[in-house]
């Protein structure tokens, strides 16, 4: 009977022994995070993680990212979340994965902050992809991907003629007024220059933005001054030319638009 009374009392111990373990084990999860905590666990952290936080820009003179503008150089701007992020840098790379640019290692991000990558070639247009790594605490290194188109020369003049001038050609004597705008994109344009001409070839009239309006910034109007014995019923072509905001490289542009006279 001691034997067995014995024997009961030692599985008793051994129960107890058991159940105090696992109440310390399950205490210990919970008090670093495991079970529906925020103690930031590894497997916690990670979930938490993603990309890296930030909003790069490639940085531009122009509206839009022109490649014949970086040949040796380039640089991007980084918006920063509230996370710190260290030893962060830019990369740039072709589809096809080869490393045109990177820039150094900085050791820390402000909030808005530049990097300037050293390119191996010249830019081409097209489309590239952006690449910002940088280390954030309880993450390790993370990175961003962009992809960023770098656009060629524009291959007309941004405008648009409004409410084009047609009609009877002899209500048109001395002058002829054609309204032109631009694309408030690539707003202001300069150097601003209009011919009239028959389908023939033969100049009618020519025109510019009156002095102190040489930009053409919103709705302006091309007076073409017309030649003595004004227009013909007939076809004639408007060819405006000026500049807009692009890359000197890129020269000027013309934009063309046909009018029509009884």
């Amino acid at each position: 009977m001691r034997i067995e009374n014995q024997e009961m009392t030692t599985l008793a111990w051994r129960a107890a022994g058991a159940l105090a373990i696992a109440l310390l084990m399950a205490l210990a999860l919970l008090l670093s995070g495991g079970i529906g905590g925020s103690g930031g666990s590894p497997a916690t952290a990670e979930a938490g993680c993603g990309k890296l936080k930030v909003r790069p820009q490639v940085v531009s003179r122009y509206p839009k990212v022109f490649a014949n503008q970086y040949e040796k150089k380039l640089k991007v701007s980084v918006n920063r979340g509230r996370a710190a992020v260290t030893d962060w840098r830019v990369q740039l790379y072709t589809f096809g994965g080869f490393l045109l640019g990177e820039s150094e290692i900085d050791k820390r991000m402000s909030k808005s902050d530049t990097a300037t990558m050293k390119l191996r070639l010249p830019m081409q247009p097209g489309k590239y992809t952006l690449v910002t790594k940088g280390t954030v605490r309880g993450c390790g290194e993370l990175e961003r991907n962009e992809v960023i188109n770098f656009r060629d020369c524009l291959n007309k003049l941004p405008i648009t003629f409004v409410d084009k001038p047609g009609g009877t050609a002899a209500d048109y004597g001395r002058y002829l007024s054609v309204k032109i705008a631009p694309n408030p994109v690539w707003a202001p344009l300069v150097d601003i220059y209009g011919t009239l001409s028959s389908f023939e070839g033969d100049v009618y009239g020519k025109a510019e933005l009156p002095r102190g309006q040489r930009k053409l910034i919103g709705q302006q109007t091309l007076d073409f001054q017309l030649k003595s014995g004004g227009l013909d019923s007939g076809g004639y072509s408007v060819y405006v030319s000026g500049k807009a905001r692009q890359p000197r490289s890129c020269g000027d542009l013309s934009k063309t638009t046909v009018l029509k006279f009884k």
